[in-house]
């Protein structure tokens, strides 16, 4: 994992660039820096213990989010997903997070923004995409498969509620082996927002399995 790779994908191109430690919190990751050529946009893996064994991992397929990630929004989950998953990857003591640059579900932050407003005046997350002129989900999975084939990770237990991305991968040669749930962050700003990805994009779960927000923010200070 000293250098570029090459791949046999055709309709991808992903270069490995370089690896360091991460300390967080939870656990000192090693981050792991790769580069699409053909859209210029940088993906990152943060790993944990032995993942090239050939046994499945324990793993997260995270796309950017600016607002929930590093903006601590409440409209949505992804924030307290990101560190839940972090957490769970920790106390296993092994695991990857793959964190792709797709903000938005695939919109891009600016268009993001603009199905924010749209959600302000009473459009939901589906309803704002869709008016913007995208479908609910634009996110791809092709480029996963270089970045596992590169680690070594020959399998993932997915922490996730979306069938779709359970599905997306596979359709792509991913092995996943099982989904996880990963249910973190619920509070009045988002609750509308779940349901929404329940009802209308098939998410695996209900908002009885959340837990609150406020938890989150707690670590959140620490």
């Amino acid at each position: 994992m000293d250098g570029p790779t090459h791949f046999i994908e055709v309709n991808v191109t992903i270069r490995y660039i370089a690896a360091s430690r991460l300390p967080t919190p939870w656990a000192t990751f090693t981050m792991h820096g790769f580069e699409d050529t053909e859209t210029g946009k940088d993906h990152v893996v943060l790993t944990l213990g032995d993942v090239d064994d050939g046994h499945p991992v324990l793993a997260r397929v995270h796309s950017e989010c600016l607002t929930g990630d590093a903006l601590f929004s409440m409209r949505c989950d992804c924030g307290y997903q990101l560190q839940a998953a972090l957490k769970r990857i920790a106390a296993a003591g092994r695991g990857a997070l793959l964190y792709l640059r797709q903000e938005g579900r695939g919109i891009g932050l600016m268009n993001k923004i603009r199905a924010y407003q749209l959600q302000d005046d009473g459009a939901d997350t589906v309803e704002a995409n869709e008016a913007l002129g995208f479908e609910a989900d634009m996110r791809r999975y092709d480029i996963c498969i270089p970045m596992l084939e590169h680690l070594g990770i020959a399998g993932l237990q997915l922490m996730t509620n979306n069938p779709r991305k359970v599905d997306g991968l596979k359709q792509q040669g991913v092995n996943v082996v099982e989904r996880v749930p990963i249910t973190a962050g619920l509070n009045p700003h988002n609750e509308h927002y779940l349901s929404t990805k329940a009802g209308k994009l098939g998410h695996m779960m209900g908002l009885e399995e959340f837990t609150l927000a406020a938890s989150v923010d707690t670590d959140r200070r620490q």
